[in-house]
């Protein structure tokens, strides 16, 4: 399992993560990878971080930790299609991941920080930039599935 998170200006952190992730596993990655990855991203204190309502992310814990150290966090609404667009930025990792012979779990890893670092600069700045139009989706179609 992974961890990523990025912005209009590129990718950010990309954590494996070992065995099951739970809401304790949840807040380390948060502390150790979101304020790193917003300085080098040069968001450090006006990003807003965007998550689905995975029940890692929702417990009290997770909330008050995001509540006093995330400038904004994005509601999602309880039973909306999932809208983050991380799954575009996952499936696009696929792609660029699928086309090497590997034969071993370093060798995903390290295949998977490459191609993850060479994302584009452009390609995150159209997800980000597509929100709008996200959310306008899932109002239009009062949480029905949309083309996202």
């Amino acid at each position: 399992m992974v961890w990523g998170c990025f912005a209009a200006s590129g990718m950010g952190n990309l954590v494996f993560i070992e065995n099951n992730m739970d809401q304790y596993k949840y807040i380390n990655i948060l502390k150790e990878n979101l304020k790193i990855s917003a300085q080098k991203l040069g968001i450090q204190n006006t990003f807003k971080l965007y998550q689905d309502n995975d029940p890692k992310h929702t417990p009290l814990n997770v909330r008050l930790w995001l509540l006093y150290n995330c400038p904004k966090v994005i509601k999602t609404p309880p039973y909306s299609p999932d809208l983050n667009p991380i799954e575009n930025a996952w499936h696009e990792l696929e792609k660029r991941t699928i086309k090497h012979d590997i034969s071993s779990k370093e060798q995903l890893k390290a295949v998977l920080t490459e191609k993850w670092n060479k994302i584009e600069h452009s390609y995150t700045k159209k997800l980000v930039e597509s929100m709008p139009k996200r959310i306008k989706s899932v109002i239009s179609a009062k949480g029905y599935p949309t083309k996202y």
